[in-house]
């Protein structure tokens, strides 16, 4: 593996900076599967409380009530930092990775984007190349294949990209979820490029949040997965500003089309074609131009898409 390339990735951006807590990071064990058992047990997905609602025969009114007074920090703990600050004040100031407090009340409501962030930032902590990855995940449900996040850590043993999830809990399935194989998971590039090419098959059970968004959802899904790359991991709301807004592909010009068909082939191998991902990354303000409800330049500035497009 190229020097260069597990360098970029023992660095940090804004989401995955250590800040004040990299020794309380680097305090903790060394073994990779515990860490994630660690920080998976700091957070309640969603999704799995508004579940847990359920399996208990709640009637409508208390679960909707129930369900607004459990909120969901997505559009709060956007960072590593942020989550572990908010994970040491319910454990009243103690180091809640090794608390690990059964009480719901000690743990954080997130989904696997922030999960997965804190997973990463504690191994890039302990020196240990990694990157967060956006996908689609067929193992979760029956009926759908869910957008979901997973972290990629490169072990040096083996000389190759371990694929891991920090956030789900998987049983009965054929492979481990410490160490899946590639075919396990449904990589945002192989979306994107069998989605244009007509090659995708139950294209409408692939969702973004839970909700089907046509073919926006593999654009998503594919600029998530590029930013990830180069440590600017993007929440679900921020997105490129020539997508915001559910900009619908027909309406992209064909160039930019090409441009994204582009992107995905070369994402189809990181490592391979990281130097030209990297330019990509660093001359395409198209693809770095981010928007999000508090910065939308279509309601601040007299601009429309085609202006980014």
């Amino acid at each position: 593996m190229n020097n260069k390339i597990l360098k970029h990735y023992l660095e940090s951006g804004m989401y995955t900076n250590s800040g004040p807590y990299k020794e309380l990071y680097q305090s903790l064990p060394d073994d990779i599967y515990e860490l994630r058992e660690m920080v998976n047990k700091q957070h309640i997905h969603k999704m799995s409380l508004y579940r847990s609602f359920l399996c208990k025969n709640e009637n409508k009114t208390n679960l909707k009530y129930k369900w607004k007074n459990y909120r969901c920090l997505d559009d709060v703990l956007l960072t590593a930092t942020a989550m572990t600050a908010e994970l040491i004040r319910l454990n009243d100031g103690k180091n809640p990775f090794l608390t690990l407090s059964p009480n719901p009340n000690k743990k954080i409501i997130v989904t696997c984007r922030y999960v997965s962030v804190l997973y990463a930032t504690i191994l890039k902590a302990k020196g240990i190349p990694c990157r967060c990855r956006s996908g689609f995940a067929p193992y979760l449900y029956d009926d759908k294949i869910v957008d979901h996040w997973i972290v990629q850590y490169y072990d040096k043993n083996f000389n190759k990209w371990i694929n891991i999830d920090s956030q789900a809990n998987i049983k009965n399935k054929a492979f481990n979820v410490f160490n899946f194989p590639d075919e396990a998971f449904t990589w945002a590039p192989n979306a994107w490029l069998a989605m244009r090419k007509g090659q995708l098959p139950n294209k409408e059970k692939y969702t973004n949040g839970q909700k089907h968004y046509g073919d926006n959802t593999f654009a998503w899904s594919l600029l998530m997965d590029f930013h990830a790359l180069f440590h600017d991991e993007i929440n679900y709301v921020t997105l490129p500003v020539f997508l915001y807004e559910n900009c619908d592909l027909a309406q992209l010009k064909k160039s930019t089309l090409n441009e994204l068909d582009h992107l995905a082939k070369l994402m189809l191998d990181v490592d391979e074609n990281f130097d030209e991902l990297k330019e990509i990354w660093e001359t395409n303000k198209k693809f770095r131009s981010v928007a999000s409800s508090l910065n939308n330049p279509f309601l601040h500035l007299e601009l429309d898409k085609s202006d980014f497009n």
